[in-house]
């Protein structure tokens, strides 16, 4: 297996006491190589998807674009979920900072969502 990753970052707030941070956002695939790629992931593809994803939580309130708590969590969720069409997307990093992180498994979402609907 072999893990393909894109890292981007934004600049938003959250909070109760409204404050801003800059975030790191690493969205990691895992695959096969196939051809000499990563699952034939072709970034020229994925990339607009990521970046329309991240432009909704760049330089914004992240609690009401979310409609929750705004922790680090729950932001890689809200990526995951809107991510999950990618079959071979693995996990979600998002850094509060440079010394505070989550890590959120694709396959921990989808089973949560089942979970709820089941």
């Amino acid at each position: 297996m072999a893990r393909l990753g894109i890292v981007r970052t934004i600049d938003s707030a959250h909070g109760k006491k409204i404050h801003g941070h800059t975030f790191k956002i690493e969205i990691h695939f895992v695959d096969k190589l196939v051809n000499n790629m990563v699952g034939n992931i072709d970034f020229h593809e994925v990339n607009p998807v990521i970046d329309r994803v991240i432009d909704s939580l760049d330089k914004t309130y992240l609690d009401e674009v979310l409609g929750t708590r705004a922790t680090v969590e729950n932001i890689a969720i809200f990526i995951i979920k809107e991510l999950k069409e990618f079959a071979n997307l693995y996990s979600v990093m998002v850094w509060e900072g440079s010394d505070k992180y989550a890590e959120i498994l694709k396959e921990e979402v989808i089973e949560d969502e089942e979970r709820k609907i089941s």
